[in-house]
């Protein structure tokens, strides 16, 4: 009997040490992934120089608008596209939000799901790219272009953009950045808000003017807060969209209105 004794526990040993082994192998994987993004996107900040001094731009370099919209202070970035297309010639933008330290360069596939899963050097990794909708025009022109990101545990890629649900956040962040080749394009937040995978603000495509109006007050109507944004018919609008990580079948929206096409 005792020898069973001895058996089963020797058992029951074995099992707990190929479970612990297993899960310290997880999650090792998982660290070796993060460390790995944050390696290669911290490398890609090297294409970017940040302005000398954080300070306003003079009205002459058109970085003048409506009070609380003036850059937030931070100056423009200059992001070497040259040097960043050697790399991946699918690079169409550089995303900046300064209230979360967000900036990281924006690609463009042939689909949405290979830049889910690859880096911007093309290593296959969970933290994927900063990607703009296959269906949209690569110049941001559309009446409303989506930007996908991962919400990445330590917080990279869009993992803070939900902290957008916090108004005095927006109070003193209202804007967010995209850099293209020799332009900056200013937005406004206009709404944020934690929506159903596919839901309105997925909309890429309208045919009509009136399609459009329908778009804007259904995604303002979403909105956590109220922003006091007038969105009119000839705008455009950059749809930012990560997961919700409590539930899969949500995803969290920042729609922004083009305010300034800057020339950089």
């Amino acid at each position: 009997m005792r020898k069973k004794r001895d058996y089963a526990f020797l058992i029951l040993l074995l099992a707990s040490f190929a479970v612990f082994a297993f899960a310290a192998w997880k999650l090792f994987g998982i660290y070796t992934e993060y460390h790995q993004g944050t390696e290669t996107y911290e490398e890609l900040q090297d294409y970017v120089h940040k302005p000398e001094e954080n300070v306003d731009p003079s009205p002459s370099q058109g970085g003048t608008s409506e009070e609380g919209t003036q850059n937030d202070g931070i100056g423009y970035l200059q992001v070497d596209f040259a040097g960043l297309k050697k790399v991946n010639p699918d690079v169409i933008a550089w995303i900046q939000i300064p209230a979360l330290d967000i900036s990281y360069p924006v690609v463009q596939g042939n689909d949405n799901y290979y830049y889910l899963h690859h880096m911007f050097d093309g290593q296959a990794n969970k933290n994927g790219s900063i990607f703009v909708d296959y269906h949209n025009q690569p110049d941001f022109t559309d009446s409303n272009t989506i930007v996908y990101g991962h919400n990445m545990k330590n917080g990279s890629m869009f993992g803070t953009l939900d902290h957008y649900q916090d108004q005095s956040l927006y109070r003193q962040y209202p804007c967010f950045y995209i850099y293209v080749p020799g332009s900056v394009l200013e937005y406004q937040i206009i709404s944020c808000y934690a929506g159903r995978n596919g839901s309105a603000g997925y909309t890429y495509s309208f045919p009509g003017i009136e399609d459009f109006q329908k778009f804007v007050d259904t995604v303002l109507s979403y909105s956590g807060y109220d922003t006091g944004v007038a969105v009119a018919d000839t705008d455009h609008i950059v749809t930012l969209s990560t997961c919700v990580n409590t539930d899969r079948n949500y995803r969290y929206l920042v729609h922004g209105k083009l305010l300034q096409k800057i020339q950089n």
